[in-house]
């Protein structure tokens, strides 16, 4: 039996995205939970947690979404740099605020050295992902 490419259920997931109108919440767990995880590292990766909360994502899902999809894959070091970052914002459902989180994140930039930047270098980049 051949292996399947990896891209392979990574496109069958982009497919059925998309015939589910881009609703991802209409998609079946295993599928949610790999776009979610892709797309998210995929910005991390990219940028560090700063362009994942930068990033307005489609019908602002809470971050806790992404630290369960992250902790199903089994990998939840990185679920638990995202909780305790998006617990750094100091108002309540900080998804639906991008104007207010472009404003803290430039303040948590401005400390090298503090928790968000520690969590985002740890993240960023984590191979077990």
């Amino acid at each position: 039996m051949q292996p399947v490419p990896l891209h392979q259920p990574y496109d069958h997931a982009v497919a059925c995205l998309a015939a589910a109108g881009g609703d991802v919440s209409a998609l079946p767990v295993p599928l949610q939970t790999l776009l979610i995880v892709e797309s998210a590292q995929t910005i991390i990766d990219a940028g560090g947690l700063e362009f994942f909360f930068d990033a307005d994502f489609p019908n602002n899902p809470p971050y806790a979404d992404f630290v369960d999809a992250y902790r199903r894959i089994g990998a939840d070091a990185a679920a638990d740099c995202i909780e305790a970052a998006a617990l750094l914002f100091p108002f309540a459902d900080p998804q639906y605020f991008e104007p207010l989180r472009q404003l803290w994140l430039e303040k948590l930039q401005a400390e090298p050295g503090g928790e968000f930047m520690r969590l985002s270098l740890q993240v960023s980049g984590d191979a077990r992902v």
